[in-house]
């Protein structure tokens, strides 16, 4: 099947609430899942969704757009979940994000030694910097490219990704990250756009998006539909597609935890 299948599992930031919960995603591309930024909870919010039809054996590949823990930290879970006996698959699994992911692994390690080797299956762990790509089996593809958002710890790079299959529609993932020309270059006329609205204007946020800022980039790079993610609770409160709309008259979702888009739209999704 030639489509690519975004799932917001987590439409929220660090902040957990009934309906944005922090990062969590699984990216279908031509059938083959990408679980994306993993942030505390994703593991049972995919399990629930029916994504995960047998358990973790299921995961091969998570992607990291950066490593901050409400993205990162059930990357943990996974790993103590594979140290188990009862999953089967060894199948590798890789786990790929910026620099600094190796060190962040083996901190975790150090934490909890042994508990983090997967029984049964070996483990990549594969560094990735603005322009990687990589070609998907089913003939698509997935590339990442630099945004701003600034880091302190363990690595200087933020990262967004494209998710193309192979009849060529693209889907964008901003990861968290403030105005961007390299996430406009991006997302210039992508089929979707998935992308941080983290608070309201009248709070806005170094290395963050507010719905004014969101707007300015779509109406500049034209995506031919938006969803918006990472909402803070102030922000989520707000309607922030109306919001937004005061600078793009394209269509825009406000995601929840549980919204699903699929690249080409199908008809009677919602918008």
């Amino acid at each position: 099947m030639v489509m690519i299948k975004f799932h917001i599992l987590g439409a929220g930031g660090a902040l957990p609430t009934l309906q944005h919960n922090p990062a969590a995603y699984l990216v279908e591309v031509d059938g083959l899942a990408l679980v994306l930024d993993p942030g505390p909870g994703a593991l049972v919010r995919m399990a629930r969704a029916g994504l995960l039809p047998g358990g973790v054996d299921d995961i091969a590949q998570v992607l990291l757009s950066h490593l901050h823990p409400d993205h990162s930290l059930d990357v943990i879970a996974l790993l103590f979940a594979l140290h188990s006996p009862l999953p089967e698959s060894r199948a590798p699994l890789e786990i790929l994000g910026p620099p600094g992911l190796r060190a962040l692994l083996r901190a975790f390690t150090g934490i909890y030694g042994r508990w983090l080797q997967p029984r049964q299956r070996e483990l990549i762990t594969t560094e990735i910097a603005p322009g990687w790509s990589r070609n998907l089996p089913g003939g698509g593809a997935v590339t990442a490219f630099a945004v701003n958002h600034p880091q302190d710890r363990l690595s200087k790079h933020s990262l967004g990704f494209g998710f193309q299959d192979r009849q060529g529609h693209l889907a964008v993932y901003s990861g968290d990250t403030g105005p961007s020309d390299r996430l406009e270059e991006a997302a210039r006329g992508a089929d979707l756009l998935v992308v941080e609205c983290s608070t309201p204007d009248d709070l806005t946020t170094p290395g963050h998006m507010c719905p004014r800022d969101v707007g300015r980039l779509c109406a500049a790079a034209g995506p031919r539909r938006v969803a918006l993610t990472h909402q803070y609770p102030p922000a989520a409160a707000l309607d922030l597609a109306a919001l937004v709309g005061n600078e793009f008259d394209g269509p825009v979702v406000q995601a929840v935890d549980g919204t699903v888009l699929t690249v080409p739209e199908p008809t009677g999704e919602p918008t």
